[in-house]
């Protein structure tokens, strides 16, 4: 059996296993695919499977450990070396968690696409219904496609090898890596053809896929590609329909009392897993803890200083600084949503790519974010693009960490990695900016054995 419909197949199995709140109905994968296309109700419970399938957890932790956002705490016991110290290689190492994670997904949405067009649907809501299933399993395909790409593929160079675009479910092929701008280009088709289909137009309920979380998507895949005109097209678009969080507004992010600024997110429910332990456990046990780096880069005035970065004592009785971003409560310690897609990033986004145009429109919406996170801000204005891209680097830090994005920006900045406490830099150009192929992958796929990243 190939190595590849194992990653995809085996946990693609497994998919209505776990507990999902994301509809009404009870999530399930249904082994036996006639039972999938027999009704929209079915469908929809696979679809609902694909959901309870998604998860943020391992991205957010192998991006925080490989940045420079976290150092290991004391309770740490050698978890993720490989990734902290950045000696991974195809055979060991997070990132392999990463590759069969998410072509799981991809998998079971494949076999979605593949048979839900035999779905009978005689009403218009049944049509409804049945189109935004078909919808949201693509939605699903390119995000996490968009995940894999910056994991293990070069995106600065559109001709470089990306992924293997996997539309169909693999069974017994040996699918290779398209390029770089072939994935951009298949994610861009798929979004495109979902939004019209989804029956969520602005993300009332961020749980499901909208076609406002469609244009934040479209916004960050554009922003990857250097295509800034449509990066602040979309990022605008979203927006319109969801702004940004006010200062009064933003805490309530992070308790989960409150879906502002939030476009889609992963719900979480008593039960499910706890993005939150990732960095410290309800033993008070610290696996990870913000640098000293990190925090310093806050101001005293900064609320998310606050919210983001408590004190603690560990399990030793030692005090230490804690990440609580998805801090959750004292009887679910680390519960909380995972936020995939949220306003302030648009914003972000606006303002980045806006800057290579108008620097005086670029000002003005760092300004505005800075307003809303920052008390007493007063307006500051960068004259050249270099100095604007610092502090949008550093907005980028300050506001989206533990959500996966640290590691690539660094990397797509041209900026190197530097870690005091173990002495060590990732610079610029390094081979382990991009993870290996998984060596099971290797060993089971033929064609894409000669098409490892560099260096491994």
């Amino acid at each position: 059996m190939k190595a590849l419909y194992k990653s995809l197949v085996i946990a693609g199995m497994m998919a209505g296993v776990s507990s999902c709140n994301y509809t009404d109905l009870t999530p399930t994968d249904q082994i036996d695919d006639g039972a999938i296309y027999s009704s929209v109700s079915s469908l929809e419970q696979t679809v609902t499977g694909a959901y309870g399938q998604m998860s943020m957890k391992q991205i957010v932790r192998v991006t925080a450990v490989l940045s420079d956002d976290v150092i290991k705490g004391g309770q740490n016991g050698g978890a993720g070396d490989d990734t902290y110290q950045w000696t991974y290689t195809a055979s060991t190492g997070e990132h392999n968690d990463i590759w069969s994670k998410e072509y799981s997904v991809i998998n079971l949405v494949n076999r979605i696409l593949q048979g839900a067009e035999n779905v009978p649907a005689e009403t218009d809501e049944e049509i409804a219904s049945k189109n935004n299933s078909i919808a949201t399993a693509k939605v699903l395909r390119a995000y996490n496609s968009l995940q894999l790409l910056l994991f293990f593929s070069d995106i600065e160079n559109g001709s470089s090898y990306g992924i293997p675009y996997v539309k169909t479910p693999v069974v017994l092929e040996t699918p290779g890596r398209n390029t770089v701008d072939e994935c951009f280009e298949y994610m861009i088709q798929d979004l495109t053809e979902a939004r019209p289909l989804l029956e969520q137009v602005a993300p009332d309920d961020p749980s499901y896929v909208s076609q406002v979380a469609v244009d934040a998507l479209l916004a960050r895949i554009y922003l990857y590609k250097k295509d800034y005109q449509q990066a602040y097209k979309y990022a605008d678009d979203a927006l319109k329909q969801k702004p940004l969080a006010t200062m009064n507004e933003y805490a309530a992010i992070w308790s989960d009392d409150s879906d502002v600024d939030v476009i889609w997110k992963l719900k979480r429910m008593v039960g499910e897993e706890t993005i939150g332990t990732i960095f410290w456990s309800a033993d008070n046990s610290s696996a990870f803890e913000p640098s000293p780096e990190l925090i310093a880069d806050y101001t005293p005035e900064d609320i998310r200083l606050g919210i983001f970065i408590g004190d603690g004592v560990d399990r030793d009785g030692v005090p230490v600084k804690r990440v609580n971003k998805y801090k959750g409560t004292e009887s679910n310690v680390g519960l909380a949503d995972e936020k995939i897609l949220r306003s302030s990033e648009m914003q972000l986004i606006k303002a980045e790519a806006i800057a290579h145009t108008d620097l005086s429109e670029a000002n003005t919406l760092l300004n505005e974010l800075r307003k809303e996170r920052i008390e007493g801000w007063t307006d500051a204005n960068y004259g050249t693009l270099d100095e604007f891209m610092e502090e949008l680097l550093l907005e980028r830090r300050r506001e989206l960490c533990y959500e996966g994005h640290r590691f690539f920006d660094m990397r797509r900045f041209g900026k190197s990695l530097y870690k005091p406490v173990i002495k060590k830099t990732l610079d610029v150009g390094n081979f382990r900016w991009l993870m290996p192929i998984p060596l099971s992958e290797l060993q089971g796929n033929a064609v894409i054995a000669d098409q490892q990243n560099p260096g491994y």
